[in-house]
């Protein structure tokens, strides 16, 4: 007779997410950034409480709606630099995740937003 399975095997996922990188003109606090960036629809990572000059943000998004944010952020002056791309990744059943390395980085001016196309695994730069 076959051996019993021991437990179910879980599988995790794989895909693709926004992953981008906000860096500010000036500082702000946690909250005014969660404020700023609640555009995107995703999860917002502050990098500090006070005086936040950097935040991630990750997740699954309507692209026009990440280009508009995107948009609104560099118009406004709110950003300096922006890396954004939809990123690959693996993530476990157990919520542990990997990221792909990026196929390319393409890098714009600041007022080139309207080029970014969020081509899985590439990464646009705004500078």
């Amino acid at each position: 007779m076959p051996a019993e399975p021991q437990g179910k095997l879980e599988k995790g996922v794989r895909g693709f997410e926004l992953d981008a990188h906000i860096t500010f003109s000036g500082p702000h606090s946690a909250e005014e950034v969660t404020r700023l960036l609640r555009g995107f629809g995703a999860r917002v990572e502050a990098y500090g409480t006070q005086d936040v000059r950097v935040a991630r943000v990750t997740g699954q998004v309507d692209t026009q709606l990440a280009r508009e944010q995107l948009r609104a952020l560099l118009e406004s002056g709110a950003a300096s630099r922006i890396e954004v791309g939809l990123h690959g990744f693996m993530r476990s059943s157990t919520g542990q995740t990997d990221w792909v390395p990026w196929r390319r980085n393409v890098v714009l001016g600041r007022s080139d937003w309207e080029q970014v196309k969020f081509e899985e695994g590439l990464r646009y730069v705004l500078e």
